[in-house]
Parts: C-alpha cells; sequence; structure tokens
C-alpha cells in the first residue's frame, strides 16, 4: 500500500465513501485476449471507492507525483485501443469496459454491490503539470467522473484537521500540520 493512497483512502471515507486500496482484478484468459494482452498480470486498481447513498462505485487512479512535473493533461485526453501509459484505466474504453465488468460480476457475486451499481472513474492527483487544473477538471466533469487535484486535498486535509480526536495516522497528521492555521 502506497502513503498516499492511504491519505486519499481516509479522504473519502470522511466524504462517505465505503473504500478498498490495491485492488487486483482476475481477468480471465478470453478478457485478457480482448484487451489485446493476453500475458498480462491482474490489473490493480489504485483505491475502489464506493457510495452506499448513490449506489456508485468509483475506480480510482491515485497519483502523487509530489517529486515530478505532475499529471499532465496531454497524457489523458488521448484515447487507446490497446491500454498503454500511466492512465491506462483512464485512456482505454476497451480496457476500461473489460476491467469494470470483470470487477462488477465479482463484487455481485461477493455481495459487496447489487447489479444496479453503476461504475465511474476517477482521478486524484498529488500534483498537477503548470495550469491545467480547470482543463483536466471539465474533462472529468463532462464524463461524470471524479477528480481531485492538490488544492481539493489541501481542502480536505484542512477539514479533516478540525474534526474531533481520531487515533490515526492521517487524522494526527492534518492536525499537527494545521494546528494554528
Amino acid at each position: 500500500m502506497d502513503a498516499f493512497e492511504n491519505i486519499i483512502s481516509q479522504l473519502l471515507q470522511e466524504d462517505g465513501f465505503w473504500v478498498l486500496q490495491s485492488v487486483k482484478v482476475d481477468l480471465n484468459k478470453e478478457e485478457k485476449i480482448s484487451i489485446s494482452k493476453p500475458t498480462t498480470p491482474r490489473p490493480e486498481i489504485d483505491i475502489i471507492a464506493y457510495s452506499c447513498k448513490e449506489n456508485l462505485l468509483f475506480l480510482i487512479e491515485a497519483k502523487s507525483y509530489i517529486d515530478s512535473l505532475g499529471v499532465q493533461k496531454n497524457d489523458l485526453v488521448l484515447e487507446h485501443d490497446i491500454q498503454e501509459g500511466r492512465y491506462k484505466l483512464l485512456t482505454s474504453k476497451i480496457y476500461r469496459d473489460v476491467v469494470s465488468k470483470r470487477l462488477k460480476t465479482d463484487f455481485i457475486e461477493k455481495g459487496f454491490i447489487n447489479k444496479n451499481t453503476k461504475i465511474h472513474f476517477g482521478l486524484i492527483a498529488g500534483k498537477i503539470h503548470k495550469n491545467e487544473y480547470l482543463e483536466i477538471k471539465k474533462i472529468f466533469d463532462k464524463k461524470k467522473w471524479l477528480f481531485w487535484g492538490p488544492e481539493d486535498i489541501k481542502q480536505k486535509l484542512i477539514n479533516l484537521s478540525k474534526k474531533g480526536y481520531e487515533d490515526n495516522s492521517v487524522t494526527m497528521t492534518a492536525k499537527l500540520l494545521l494546528k494554528n492555521k
């Protein structure tokens, strides 16, 4: 598990989601062939967030990119037939459809969701390249996908720091860092 994913998972829980991290999706041989990757290992979803209220399941890419250029809009706008790049789930419809269909089937069998549960996608990024936040936000809003950038995360951490005592590392760190702000 990744530290950034732990923070984001806590923030999603604060927003009312039930959360799973690092979920492997067991594609069968036919599904792997349909995405043109017959020998691919099991795909892994960074974070799955379920809203009971909306009966909506989000498959989320969580990218900190703190010490890099950050998420770049151009990496998100191209649609690929065969998944490639950092955002496979977000940029390949075929891959997205196969992975989400398999995951939905598995989750229904386990009783986690029901057949009426809708699946959407999302990206939560600790850093966005230059001033591309609004452009990326528009792309995600148009698709009705979840998108949080650094300022969204910061505001959610500020809100978390104002809560009562909780014995978990994310809440305690937010309280320590934002105590006098």
